[in-house]
């Protein structure tokens, strides 16, 4: 008989390097099916941004202290939905004219559903938007760029669909 002692290391090390190839196939297939979407809330790429933030918000700061900016929807419905936003100066309350207004759907984890809303009329500081239609329930953004003058701001308004 022979005395020998079995030697594992050889096979736990072999077992090993193919978990780790598993792992690595299981990693890049879980990346493919889920991939990175971009943020696009200052209606720019998040490289602009990233440039130019300390612009951004100074100029976001000047215009908040100046103006105040009102969505008159924050309910959604599966279907045709519609808002208006109203613009107008904080110190003595009067409506805003001639702003540039940029207003897009979103949903918080996805650009699939991503829509820019086009302005059918500005008057008296009240800029109305082309109706639009919510396909699917739950969480969506209203996003929004206004731009008066020299000023800007940025709003991210969360709105639940509901049927």
């Amino acid at each position: 008989m022979s005395n020998k002692k079995a030697n594992y290391w050889p096979h736990s090390i072999i077992a090993s390097i193919f978990v780790v190839i598993g792992l690595c196939v299981w990693t890049v297939n879980v990346a493919i099916n889920n991939p990175v979407e971009e943020d696009y809330s200052y209606f720019e790429k998040y490289q602009k941004v990233n440039v130019d933030i300390n612009k951004i918000l100074l100029k976001e700061r000047a215009f908040n202290k100046k103006y105040s900016v009102v969505l008159s929807n924050n309910n959604f419905v599966i279907g045709q939905n519609s808002f208006e936003l109203k613009v107008s100066n904080k110190e003595d309350n009067s409506s805003i004219d001639g702003a540039k207004v940029k207003v897009a759907i979103t949903r918080p984890h996805t650009s699939k559903s991503d829509q820019d809303l086009k302005l059918l009329s500005d008057a008296n500081g009240v800029y109305k938007f082309e109706p639009f239609e919510i396909k699917a329930l739950g969480r969506w953004q209203i996003v929004s760029r206004v731009t008066v003058g020299e000023l800007e701001a940025f709003q991210k308004l969360e709105v639940n669909a509901t049927n």
